[in-house]
């Protein structure tokens, strides 16, 4: 699932930033920015889903495990942040060719 993601994080940020908008994604192994290489600040994926989203994580040792409302801890929590309008965000999501990855 990671190769996926940055697949896909990558394509999307590309696309966007191409039409001249901030885009970035999160690397989810380290929790920094992958676009942004000058940047030391670690964003937490569970962090960012409990407070943004209300989704509720519990602890395992010492990872934290994401709990979705609907598929339980079966998630893959990664994150793509944009300064993009969203019509243009959407339509760039479309774009990507059915069953790639990116």
């Amino acid at each position: 699932l990671l190769n996926v993601f940055i697949s896909f994080g990558q394509y999307i940020c590309d696309q966007l930033r191409a039409k001249g908008f901030w885009a970035d994604y999160i690397d989810p192994c380290s929790g920094l920015p992958m676009i942004s290489l000058n940047c030391n600040k670690v964003y937490s994926e569970v962090d960012g889903m409990e407070c943004l989203l209300n989704y509720k994580a519990y602890n395992a040792g010492f990872c934290k495990i994401l709990t979705h409302p609907k598929w339980g801890s079966a998630v893959y929590p990664a994150t793509i942040f944009a300064h993009a309008p969203t019509d243009i965000v959407r339509t760039v999501i479309a774009s990507l060719p059915a069953g790639a990855t990116a």
